[in-house]
């Protein structure tokens, strides 16, 4: 692990050892090249955000604790201050998050990095979204 990802886990609280850490900031199909929706730059039919919704339910097919331990590391990546760990962090928080991160996401919107505002912009709506749906199921 390159050590300004290490010093930044470190000084949000988390375990450089955390398995969970290195998915979030390593593994995945998520991160800088992330899609919300269909591009001309990806393949026909794909789509960041199903992918990165299923791989994460393979991983919990493996791993029971696998959400509940991401939504953990979520709560502290989430306050980073680092915009390559915030845009990871909103993407995965749109998957696994209830409205503790909804509301951190929510915030995020009005960050000074573009990047990091349109990525919470994004999330907020899919988020909202999928959490008004579970509601009424």
């Amino acid at each position: 692990m390159n050590r300004v990802w290490a010093t930044e886990i470190q000084k949000l609280g988390g375990d450089v050892s955390d398995e969970v850490w290195r998915w979030l900031l390593f593994r995945g199909p998520h991160g800088p090249y992330f899609t919300w929706k269909q591009t001309k730059s990806n393949p026909p039919g794909y789509v960041g955000i199903e992918h990165l919704e299923n791989e994460i339910a393979a991983i919990e097919q493996q791993d029971a604790t696998f959400r509940d331990r991401l939504r953990a590391v979520l709560v502290a990546a989430l306050s980073s201050t680092d915009p390559n760990v915030l845009r990871r962090a909103i993407q995965v928080a749109a998957v696994v998050g209830g409205k503790p991160e909804l509301e951190s996401i929510v915030r995020l919107t009005a960050h000074e990095a573009i990047s990091v505002a349109g990525e919470a912009k994004a999330a907020a709506f899919y988020l909202d979204r999928k959490l008004k749906r579970s509601q009424n199921d």
